[in-house]
């Protein structure tokens, strides 16, 4: 059941005083961004707020529910990756009128937690591993060909400023998708989104070797695709996205 939110004239007191009083137990089971998150879908679901109503003013969210702008801007920024809100600029944000509902959807806040990332993580193992045995014996040269070139983009923009790109991560693997030639592999993928390849923050001096890991885990996935074997791209994939899951749990029992 969903936390209930405090209401009336004294609700931001009162949410002051539970966010004082319970905050670590909050944070553990669900963040404040992913509750009001949670609560405005909800309302958006139940035709509180309808398609084209523009939802309240950043202000007026943080005086309802005590918290502060940061924790609106990211539950209001989730809810428009997943397409639900649209921005007009110098209006406000509004309920998108072309509003399809998803019965399911993954929404990767700034603050997800651990677990969260690991599930995610552990449901690309499933899907994405067949989807690169498939590619090793469908793509077309012209798919294998596409493969390479968002790979050498995410080298590209490595190199050049050492940023790490969640979304030309993503694209890498849907073109793998792709290749599989069976349709909704990519599908599947799209409908997830970008905000399941999990970005770590890199600590000083280790950016590089982390860089070359991933590269090299990348290219014996092409390795594997290119000379058709289905077993070694298939092996590929589960040692890339293994090695990821562990980096990710390193990582952040470390503090990053």
């Amino acid at each position: 059941m969903r936390p209930a939110w405090p209401r009336g004239a004294g609700s931001v007191r009162c949410w002051g005083r539970l966010i004082g009083k319970g905050c670590r137990m909050l944070g553990k089971r669900e963040s404040l961004s992913s509750q009001l998150k949670n609560e405005l879908r909800q309302k958006i679901e139940d035709g509180t707020y309808k398609p084209g109503d523009r939802i309240p003013t950043e202000g007026e969210l943080c005086a309802e529910y005590g918290v502060s702008r940061t924790v609106v801007r990211e539950a209001v920024a989730s809810l428009r990756a997943d397409g639900l809100l649209l921005p007009r600029q110098g209006i406000g944000v509004f309920v998108n009128e072309t509003l399809t509902l998803r019965p399911f959807a993954i929404s990767m806040l700034p603050d997800a937690a651990v677990k969260e990332i690991v599930h995610i993580l552990e449901l690309r193992l499933s899907v994405e591993l067949e989807a690169a045995a498939m590619a090793a014996t469908r793509r077309t040269e012209k798919q294998l060909e596409d493969i390479r070139i968002a790979h050498n983009r995410i080298e590209a923009l490595e190199s050049s400023d050492g940023t790490n790109s969640g979304q030309l991560d993503f694209n890498f693997h849907k073109m793998i998708a792709r290749a599989s030639n069976n349709p909704y592999f990519e599908k599947f993928l799209e409908f997830l989104g970008p905000q399941i390849i999990p970005r770590l923050r890199i600590h000083a001096g280790d950016g590089d070797a982390m860089r070359r890991k991933w590269q090299a885990e990348h290219l014996a996935l092409i390795a594997a695709i290119e000379c058709g074997n289905a077993e070694a791209a298939r092996n590929a994939m589960r040692d890339h996205l293994r090695d990821s899951l562990e980096r990710y749990r390193n990582s952040k029992s470390a503090g990053a």
